[in-house]
């Protein structure tokens, strides 16, 4: 099963839009926002609505009035596949809200999830210091936000995952990233992605056999 990772993008709306693409692209069946900025999720969501597709190229015998109808057949089914796609994204979407989250502070939104994964339970939340030891010791993989550059670690039987920041501007001056998992049977695939959708490198760690669960 393949998840796919952002967080941290704080109003970099542009490369959120740049990781939903190339995550889909890649296969992710879910994708796990992990907080900062909850709203920039409806925002990229609402561009791809939007999205407007190149016009196709002028024909050499002038005939204006055809091409004008062909333009507006193209754009109109355009739209309708950009709406259906936009649509399609938003039901695979999982996000929490960070502490700088409006919704956080009104408990609009919510700020941890579990969700099963290809038999795993596992705990999403933006800051991992918000992580109790039910959470911990309920979950087998912990998704978190909150940090400078993408990390796959294993503890003992947890691993913890995060996909780094999409920040425009990172104080530390660490570039941004998303990140694509791949879960299977013998372990999890990490690959890192630039703000740009080009592959940076891979992460890898085995599964524990005591690790996954069995939901019937």
């Amino acid at each position: 099963m393949k998840i796919g990772l952002a967080s941290d993008s704080f109003g970099n709306v542009e490369a959120l839009v740049v990781a939903f693409d190339t995550l889909s692209e890649g296969g992710a069946e879910r994708i796990f926002f992990l907080g900062g900025r909850y709203g920039d999720v409806d925002a990229a969501l609402a561009r791809k609505r939007a999205g407007v597709p190149r016009a196709p190229p002028t024909p050499a015998d002038g005939n204006l009035g055809f091409l004008e109808a062909v333009q507006g057949a193209l754009s109109s089914q355009a739209s309708e596949g950009m709406e259906d796609e936009a649509e399609n994204l938003a039901r695979r979407v999982v996000r929490v809200a960070s502490k700088a989250c409006p919704e956080y502070q009104r408990e609009r939104a919510p700020r941890k999830v579990f969700e099963m994964v290809d038999g795993l339970i596992c705990c999403l939340v933006h800051d991992k210091s918000e992580l109790t030891r039910d959470d911990i010791a309920n979950a087998s993989v912990l998704f978190h936000g909150n940090s400078g550059h993408p990390a796959l670690v294993a503890i003992g039987p947890r691993i913890f995952v995060t996909p780094g920041h999409l920040r425009a501007l990172d104080p530390d001056g660490r570039p941004p990233t998303f990140t694509l998992l791949d879960v299977g049977p013998q372990g999890m695939e990490m690959t890192i992605y630039s703000a740009f959708g080009e592959e940076m490198g891979k992460e890898r760690v085995a599964l524990g056999t005591r690790s996954r669960v069995s939901v019937k």
